[in-house]
Order: C-alpha cells, then structure tokens, then sequence
C-alpha cells in the first residue's frame, strides 16, 4: 500500500513538472507579465485568530499594499478574492482549488499565496517561511522573495522549503506560499498590525518578486 501512494506521488509530481514546462514555454509568445496575489483565507474561513487579531485581515492589508507596489512598477496584478470574503462559495475544499485555477486561468507568470502562520504551543517561534512545489522556478521565486522580504522588514527567515500544499500543486504556473510572520509570537503578532509595517512587508515582497522575474 505504501509503495503504491508513493508511485501515485511519483506520477502526480511528474506531470505537474510537465504542465509547469509546457505552461512556461506558452507564456514565452506573451510580453505582458501577470502576478496573481492570493490573500489566504477570506469570508467565513478566518484562518488564525484571536481576541486581537485576524489572519484574514491582516494578509489582506498587506496584499492591497502589494498589489499598489507591483502595479507602479508595471506588472499587471489580480487578486483571488475581492475583499472579506471567499475565492468559491462552495466549501472549503473549492475554496482551496479555486485559488490556484485562478491563476491559471489569468495566465500567471506568477502565484503568490500570502498567510501568517501561527503556533500556540509555542509563542517564541517567530519569523518568515516561504514554501515552494517544483525544485525549479517555484524554488527560486520562494528563496528570492524570503531574501527580499527578511532585507526589508528586519524579521528573520525561518526557513524556505518543499511543501505539498494544494494551491501549490494545483496552480501549475510558477508558485510560492509566504508566512509572513507568526501572530501567536507578540513582537511578530504587534508588528502586522501595524499599517507602516504591512506597507514594508509588501515592498519587501514585491521586491523579491521583481528579483525572480528579471533573473
């Protein structure tokens, strides 16, 4: 049983490496360059919360932010979700699938999924995490915003690593998922719920999105 889920893994990874190649070489014949932003959540699915703050919101913020940045510098800029509420109204599983078939649908030179994570075993674990799909550009678009957005708001990288998450391996564009912080850490948590900060979170990841793709 087991080796049979790992050869299905197998075989799933594989074709999306075959979309994600066949979808780069098509967008080669196009010149303008599309970023879909996916604030996380949204609605009536919160994500983290509590008395005092909200991941829905605070992604939010800083994707509004994010999209005016990405925009003055020329980027054509679509968002999953048109403020609080959800990308589908069909549930939660269609909610998760309509973010990433957004992006293909909008022809994405690139997919960023914006969350801010949370541990309430332990309210010490602080900082930036990027996620990525393919070892390829998806790799490259999550070390690169990680860097750009760690040099710009001070706050550490935890880390940056492979994940199995489903708007990353439904999207088949180039993808990336970024925790922008913990809000059960309280110096993260009081940071993003600061509007100059928001602001700074969003430069910073507009900046490494420019890195990527001006490689």
């Amino acid at each position: 049983m087991k080796r049979t889920i790992i050869i299905i893994a197998g075989i799933l990874f594989l074709l999306a490496v075959a979309f994600y190649f066949g979808y780069v070489k098509m967008k080669k014949h196009t010149d303008e360059t599309v970023v879909v932003l996916d604030p996380g959540h949204g609605g009536k699915y919160p994500g983290f919360s509590n008395k005092t703050i909200v991941e829905k919101e605070v992604v939010w913020g800083v994707s509004q932010y994010l999209k005016e940045e990405l925009e003055k510098k020329g980027y054509k800029v679509y968002v999953t979700r048109d403020g609080d509420t959800e990308c589908s109204k069909k549930g939660y599983e269609e909610d998760l699938t309509c973010r990433p078939k957004f992006a293909r649908k909008m022809g994405a030179d690139l997919f960023v999924s914006i969350h801010a994570n949370a541990f309430v075993k332990n309210s010490e674990v602080r900082g930036i995490e990027t996620f990525y799909f393919t070892p390829f550009q998806d790799k490259e678009a999550a070390h690169a915003i990680a860097r750009s957005l760690s040099k710009e708001t001070g706050m550490p990288i935890r880390f940056t690593k492979f994940a199995n998450y489903r708007v990353l391996r439904e999207s088949i564009v180039p993808s990336t998922l970024i925790e922008i912080g913990y809000l059960t850490n309280e110096e993260d948590a009081k940071l993003l719920q600061i509007d100059e900060f928001k602001r700074k979170t969003a430069i910073g990841i507009a900046k490494g999105i420019e890195v990527f793709l001006h490689k």
